[in-house]
């Protein structure tokens, strides 16, 4: 089985594939996240400022001194929430652009670690730069807590997209074998 993006179906595929892989591996991270919190203490992601600071540039703002200290706009929850699974997805999406769809067939974990390490640029030098942190985060007290934290995540992520990579992979060989 071999899926192309020559037609409209194969990039429908390939839309589906990333929702499905996308969905699943930052639900992953989420509930990885989500027991560090109750088992190690750690503090849990903010998504309320991701969404301000979005909401924010439809304003023409891009840029924050903190956007901690920006008042809060309504929506931001919410749009902080489906952004980050938006950009789950996207980052899947682009896992298979350069891998093919062919990926989910025989995945393997390397393309997800490489797109997992690769998008630690965006917080590091566009969103934590925008929200007031500087770049890397080294406008904060503890930078390498910031630094670590996403590395740590973005790599819970690949190991999530590799994971639903493979759970779905066998699926599709099952529904093959039927």
């Amino acid at each position: 089985m071999s899926i192309t993006l020559a037609n409209k179906d194969d990039r429908t595929s390939l839309l589906i594939l990333s929702v499905v892989l996308g969905v699943a591996a930052t639900a992953f991270l989420d509930v990885v996240n989500y027991l560090q919190h109750i088992i190690l203490d750690k503090p849990l992601t903010r998504y309320e400022f991701i969404g301000r600071w979005v909401i924010y540039m439809t304003d023409g703002v891009f840029s924050h001194q903190s956007i901690k200290a920006a008042p809060s706009k309504a929506g931001e929850l919410m749009l902080g929430w489906v952004g980050h699974y938006a950009i789950g997805i996207g980052f899947a999406l682009l896992m298979l652009i350069f891998t093919g769809v062919k990926w989910v067939l025989k995945p393997s974990f390397l393309p997800a670690f490489i797109v997992g390490f690769a998008t630690c640029s965006i917080p590091f030098f566009l969103m934590y730069p925008g929200m007031g942190y500087g770049v890397a985060g080294l406008h904060t007290p503890n930078p390498a807590m910031l630094q670590s934290k996403v590395l740590l995540s973005h790599f819970i992520f690949s190991v999530g997209l590799y994971a639903a990579g493979w759970l779905l992979s066998r699926r599709i060989q099952d529904a093959c074998n039927e």
